[in-house]
């Protein structure tokens, strides 16, 4: 026999109704509660999309802006040809992505299709001038010994960020704890100009020496850098891997030498050139600092 109940009003409920009944309320509210977050998410979504399409909107204007701009190198193939730009790596080391700025090859060397080197010189050249005129940073990264002391002269010269001992890792993954080296090291410098570690003994003092030293290793090109940069310039992007990734993770673009032995994929705008003779290097970024100066 059916239970049943008698509820407020007199009326007679089956009690296995009043369950189902339950359980149903149940399974509705469940669903509205799925479908409702499903909305939330979408919309989530539309306004992470509309977000990144707007930001994609800016950064192609700001391209196109700066692609209007242009600069007109002071040197030419023939001076690029008798610093050595043209020579290569031998054709066992080059990379297959590399091919297509190879002009021929001679004695088993790449030699490197010099037009195609001036053209990324002025592409290159173009950007930075305008990333410069925006107000911003460039950090110069050659810690190869061919490239230390080219990139610490002119990067100085236009005041701009450099490293050219050894890039350390996080340098722009982990700004924070960067910046607070070169918050340290300005204040150590500053103290040991002033009289503030007067009273310290000698070898406290020599300590403090030693620890400026580091610093200045480390992170004494950077000391003008208040953010993440927005363009880096590398000399060696196969040495510089490191720096490379660390830019392509954060959005930071990438303006490299590409040896014949790199793939010129791997940063923005790839300038095909030999990265270990003096002078190549050096008429490379003699000619990108007259950029910056434009």
């Amino acid at each position: 026999m059916k239970k049943k109940t008698v509820n407020l009003t007199g009326k007679e409920i089956a009690e296995d109704k009043l369950v189902m009944k339950s359980k149903a309320t149940k399974e509705k509210e469940k669903k509205e509660a799925i479908k409702k977050k499903n909305e939330a998410l979408l919309r989530k979504a539309e306004v992470s999309k509309k977000t990144k399409e707007v930001e994609k909107k800016d950064k192609k204007e700001i391209v196109k802006k700066e692609k209007k701009l242009s600069y007109k190198l002071s040197i030419g193939m023939e001076d690029l040809f008798k610093a050595g730009c043209h020579l290569g790596h031998s054709k066992s080391k080059t990379n297959p992505k590399a091919r297509e700025n190879i002009y021929t090859t001679k004695n088993k060397v790449e030699i490197f299709d010099l037009a195609k080197t001036v053209k990324a010189l002025e592409e290159a050249g173009a950007y930075l001038k305008g990333v410069v005129k925006r107000g911003e940073k460039v950090i110069f990264v050659g810690t190869k010994r061919q490239a230390r002391e080219v990139v610490k002269r002119m990067a100085m010269e236009v005041n701009m960020p450099y490293v050219t001992d050894r890039w350390l890792g996080g340098t722009m993954t982990n700004w924070e704890q960067i910046k607070k080296n070169i918050t340290r090291l300005a204040s150590l410098k500053e103290g040991i100009k002033g009289d503030a570690f007067q009273q310290k003994t000698k070898k406290e003092q020599s300590v403090i020496r030693k620890e400026i030293t580091r610093l200045e290793r480390i992170v004494g090109g950077l000391v003008s850098l208040e953010k993440i940069p927005e363009a880096i310039f590398v000399v060696d992007v196969g040495t510089e891997k490191t720096a490379v990734r660390e830019a392509k993770r954060l959005g930071v673009k990438v303006i490299g030498i590409c040896d014949s032995d790199t793939d010129p994929a791997f940063v923005d705008i790839a300038i095909p050139a030999n990265d270990d003779n003096v002078k190549s290097i050096t008429i490379i970024v003699e000619e990108i600092i007259k950029a910056i100066k434009d």
